[in-house]
């Protein structure tokens, strides 16, 4: 059917009011919004096809290189108080200091006195041990000695010697058991140092208790003794036995050589 046709049949139009000119104006200003807008639709949903369909086609995404671990962080640094302490250099003063520390402990009621050496020397103040520096590292003291509650007295020695002996250096080694002590053993200290314990019995009543401690580093030992005796070598003696007993004289030794080796 042809416009000729439909106009035929609906007639001719009444007259109208309406400025249609301005109408088809805005129809058609409206029909192109409406293709605009369109447009705009449709070319947003082409773009958003193309994404999807590149996401949807594209190959697997690749997993990203694993990101480096962090460095461990380095070991601080060990404080002063942590660090390894120095060992305090052994001087005639700490050693006295030591000896009659560990005497006191260890030895109840035992007094220094003066014991005379040789015939008109010094004397010396009661209330402390003879001491002298024999050189380098190397240390010697004597003092007699009475106990509190026991008859007689009795001589105290100490040495401090290096183990080895170089130019114008006293010196000594270690007590050697094969010596012809009548009981002589060796063993180890708690912090373990090497220890020689014996008892000489050299004739004419003569009793003397000793101990060997070999120091830390092993340049140097501790040697201890007391005797039944009182003066210079060769005084006879005055008790059947020294004033300090065997255990004592190895806890003193041992408490010595534990403090000049921190």
């Amino acid at each position: 059917m042809n416009q000729d046709m439909l106009d035929q049949l609906i007639g001719a139009a009444p007259p109208s009011t309406v400025d249609v000119g301005a109408v088809i104006v805005r129809t058609r200003r409206r029909q192109r919004l409406r293709r605009i807008g369109a447009s705009s639709a449709a070319a947003v949903a082409v773009v958003v096809a193309v994404l999807a369909g590149v996401s949807l086609t594209a190959s697997p995404q690749q997993p990203a290189p694993p990101v480096a671990a962090a460095p461990s962080p380095s070991p601080a640094a060990p404080s002063p108080s942590a660090a390894t302490k120095t060992p305090e250099k052994i001087t005639l003063a700490r050693v006295r200091q030591a000896w009659e520390t560990a005497t006191a402990e260890h030895a109840t009621g035992l007094n220094w006195i003066y014991m005379p050496d040789v015939p008109g020397e010094k004397r010396t103040p009661d209330g402390q041990p003879a001491m002298w520096d024999e050189g380098e590292d190397a240390f010697a003291g004597r003092s007699g000695i009475t106990r509190d509650g026991m008859d007689g007295k009795g001589g105290f020695y100490l040495w401090l010697r290096p183990i080895g002996c170089g130019q114008n250096q006293s010196c000594s080694e270690l007590y050697d058991c094969d010596g012809g002590a009548s009981d002589c053993t060796t063993t180890r200290t708690k912090s373990g140092l090497d220890l020689v314990r014996y008892v000489d019995e050299p004739g004419k009543g003569w009793v003397f208790y000793g101990v060997d401690i070999r120091m830390p580093g092993g340049k140097q030992h501790l040697s201890m003794t007391v005797v039944n005796y009182f003066g210079g070598d060769g005084s006879a003696p005055v008790t059947a036995v020294p004033l300090v007993t065997r255990g004592e004289l190895e806890a003193i030794a041992t408490a010595i050589a534990d403090e000049l080796a921190g």
